[in-house]
């Protein structure tokens, strides 16, 4: 038992000194091409980049893998001040992933090794497995959901508090679960979405140049200047292709800025995760959510 303790006591310390890393990496880029190449790691592990149903393409590990990476992001983003010197690095990308797959696997080890090792018995002989399920599951079922009843399930969960929405944000529950629903679809379908609008204004571009008789390259200046609106949706379209734009709330979204803000973070106003203790960065940092 004492030897099991000391197991579980070294992994979490590796869990913690992981999550260091990690933290030091995601404030070292700019969170915008940071969460760009993140979600495009979606993109390349689906067999179909142009399908409006990308991440139902995506085998589930590799998807949660990606989850998993994403939550720490958003922790870190959270939890400090942006620093004034960030770099866009394609290999602290991929170690990121790699810190952050065995982040994963530590946790589930941990779970393992601590909840043999249990000195709670209030399920007697079941204890220990209840224990680990509970953590696992903890780990490892966050941010698995389905998206496509997002709204819904908004809907009738808000529902008892639509007069005090109203009252405070100028809108009710009905439409703060569309809210929702639209941001879950972006998520889901929007870079697909995203390159179709692109191939279209590449399309127009070049139909553009062959009514002049002349190359595209010779005529994109012009086509920009006669096609703002066009140029101004391709432009959108890339943002949210490489720069982490399907996850931009009150451009994808009718909900209000005050009703957001509420609901975000801003940089460094987080002041828990991170904080001294035994758990500290780690998935099981008590009643803490990443």
């Amino acid at each position: 038992m004492i030897e099991q303790a000391q197991v579980a006591a070294d992994i979490l310390k590796e869990m913690k000194e992981l999550a260091a890393k990690i933290r030091l990496l995601v404030n070292g880029m700019p969170p915008e091409e940071l969460l760009g190449y993140i979600y495009a790691q979606l993109l390349m592990m689906s067999n179909n980049t142009t399908s409006p149903e990308l991440d139902t393409e995506v085998p589930s590990e590799e998807r949660n893998e990606v989850q998993f990476l994403l939550e720490y992001v958003h922790a870190v983003l959270a939890s400090d001040v942006a620093p004034d010197d960030v770099e866009f690095d394609e290999t602290k990308c991929s170690e990121l992933f790699a810190l952050s797959r065995s982040l994963r696997e530590k946790a589930m080890l941990f779970a393992m090794v601590s909840s043999a090792n249990t000195d709670n018995k209030d399920f007697g002989s079941d204890t220990a497995d209840i224990e680990f399920h509970a953590k696992s599951s903890w780990v490892m079922l966050r941010g698995n959901r389905y998206q496509v009843l997002e709204g819904e399930f908004y809907q009738y969960v808000l529902a008892q508090h639509d007069d005090i929405l109203k009252d405070i944000y100028g809108v009710g529950s009905v439409d703060i679960a569309e809210g929702f629903q639209q941001l879950a679809n972006t998520t889901r379908t929007g870079q697909a979405n995203a390159i179709e609008e692109v191939l279209k204004q590449f399309e127009a571009a070049k139909r553009f140049a062959t009514e002049k008789g002349k190359q595209i390259e010779e005529v994109m200046e012009e086509w920009v200047e006669a096609n703002a609106q066009q140029t101004k949706r391709a432009g959108l379209a890339v943002d949210d292709m490489l720069r982490g734009g399907i996850t931009n709330v009150s451009r994808h979204t009718k909900l209000p800025s005050e009703f957001l803000a509420d609901l975000a973070y801003q940089r460094g106003e987080e002041v828990d995760f991170f904080s001294d203790g035994d758990y500290s960065g780690t998935p099981y940092l008590p009643e803490k959510n990443l």
